[in-house]
C-alpha cells in the first residue's frame, strides 16, 4: 500500500472558486477549510494522474528579517522527478494519515508543521501569514496538486536535506531578475502574490 495523502474533489473545490483561468485565488482561509471538510486519505499513487481529485500542499515561503526569500533549487536525489533542477521559494509537501487532527483544519497545520520540520532548521519563527490558493492547471505535477500559500517570517533556517536542495537567500526583485533559470510554477505565482 502506498502512502496515503490528503486530496479534495475537483469538482468540490471548483464549487468554491471561480474557473476564470487564474491560478491564485485570494479566498478566505474560512473558505478554504470549508472545501477541506470534504477532503479524504487516498493511496498517493492512485492519484497523481487522477484529475478529479486536488492533493492538498501546503506551500511556506520564508522571509528574513533582511527582507530576504529562502530560494531552492531540487537536485536529481530530490523525490519528485517532474521538479528535479527547477528553482522553488516553497516549503511543503503531502498532508499524510498519521498527521490526523480533530478536524481536517488541525489536519492540515499537523501536515504543515512536520513537512516544515523535515526539510528545515528554523532560528526564531515568528508567524505564518495566509495569502491564497493556488490551483495552477498548466504542468502535469499541478494539475492533480492546489497549493495553500503562507509567508512564515524567521530569523534563518537551514536546509536538512543538502543532497536534496541547493539554496540561498534572496531578495524578491533579485528572483525576479534571474536569467535563464527553470522555475516551478506555484514559484512564479507565488511571486507574483506576495
Amino acid at each position: 500500500m502506498s502512502e496515503q495523502i490528503l486530496a479534495i474533489p475537483t469538482k468540490k473545490m471548483d464549487e468554491k472558486i471561480s474557473s476564470n483561468n487564474d491560478n491564485f485565488f485570494k479566498i478566505k482561509f474560512s473558505d478554504f477549510v470549508e472545501i477541506l471538510e470534504s477532503g479524504n486519505f487516498y493511496e498517493r499513487n492512485a492519484l497523481e494522474n487522477d484529475y478529479n481529485y486536488k492533493q492538498i500542499i501546503p506551500y511556506v515561503v520564508f522571509r528574513n528579517f533582511q527582507d530576504e526569500i529562502l530560494v531552492l533549487k531540487r537536485t536529481q536525489n530530490q523525490g519528485e522527478k517532474r521538479l528535479h533542477n527547477k528553482i522553488s521559494i516553497g516549503i511543503g509537501g503531502h498532508i499524510n494519515k498519521g498527521d490526523n487532527g480533530i478536524t481536517m483544519e488541525q489536519t492540515f497545520f499537523n501536515g504543515m508543521d512536520r513537512e516544515i520540520n523535515e526539510e528545515l532548521w528554523i532560528t526564531n519563527s515568528y508567524k505564518y501569514v495566509y495569502k491564497g490558493i493556488i490551483n495552477d492547471n498548466d504542468e502535469d505535477v499541478s494539475k492533480v496538486h492546489l497549493g495553500v500559500l503562507f509567508v512564515g517570517f524567521i530569523d534563518s533556517a537551514k536546509i536538512k536535506e543538502e543532497d536534496n536542495f541547493e539554496s540561498t537567500w534572496m531578495k524578491k526583485e533579485e528572483i525576479v531578475n534571474l536569467k535563464d533559470v527553470n522555475f516551478e510554477g506555484w514559484t512564479k505565482i507565488a511571486l507574483n502574490n506576495l
